[in-house]
């Protein structure tokens, strides 16, 4: 199952199945118990750690219980001061132009959180969650279609890095559903695609989702720092 095409959509929609599960079991757990209204933290987290159990699940199905493969190795051989710095400023220049340019977003579902849960919920387990299921499931699964791709700046995109990249800018689509309006949600799913571009480059360069985790998180450190200036 090597065929470039093939393998692509079969990728493409164990990404939309792992979501759809995740959403349709947030649904089921809302309507049919009061677990959110006595538990309101458990909401805020469940959706990502329901991405992140399906994720690794299917990761054990499709590659028999090793998950080595799959991204889930300890490797710090990566300029980390580099795509700190990288992260930080592309997230910047992110809620920059959507502060200059777009209209508020006033709606968005992370909006009342306090700036102890945007750390916990967004900046790091929002991270670790999305990346297992982007660079993790999606772009492992499509790992033996690494030599195809194309050179840009003097580096080698992979089709799988840059198929991860376009779902992950895809998938925040869903905002639109929340109250935002179109054009910041537009802004979010361009960087959303650039993100992914680097982070996974980086995973694919290392075998590791540690990168790849890091970028994100300071992804999601440099697009608060409005949010950061306002708490302070």
């Amino acid at each position: 199952m090597k065929h470039p095409l093939f393998r692509s959509v079969i990728a493409v929609l164990l990404g939309i199945f792992v979501l759809l599960l995740s959403g349709l079991l947030v649904v089921t757990i809302s309507e049919s118990t009061g677990l959110f209204q006595r538990l309101p933290m458990l909401e805020k987290t469940f959706t990502h750690t329901s991405m992140l159990v399906f994720s690794v699940l299917f990761v054990l199905i499709i590659n028999r219980g090793n998950i080595t493969a799959y991204g889930f190795v300890w490797n710090l051989k990566f300029p980390l001061v580099k795509i700190v710095l990288m992260s930080l400023f592309i997230g910047f220049i992110s809620t920059l132009i959507s502060t200059l340019f777009l209209d508020e977003i006033t709606e968005h579902p992370a909006t009342d959180f306090s700036l102890l849960e945007k750390i916990l919920y967004i900046w790091i387990w929002a991270s670790i969650c999305e990346e297992v299921l982007t660079r993790g499931l999606i772009q492992s699964f499509l790992s033996p279609l690494k030599q195809i791709g194309i050179t840009f700046f003097n580096s080698f995109i992979s089709l799988p890095v840059i198929v991860g990249a376009l779902f992950f800018g895809a998938m925040h689509f869903m905002l639109l559903t929340t109250g935002l309006d179109i054009f910041s949600v537009l802004n979010i799913v361009i960087f959303g695609i650039v993100l992914g571009l680097l982070a996974g480059y980086y995973k694919e360069r290392t075998n590791s989702l540690i990168p790849a985790i890091i970028i994100h998180f300071c992804f999601n450190v440099g697009g608060s720092f409005f949010s950061l200036i306002g708490f302070l």
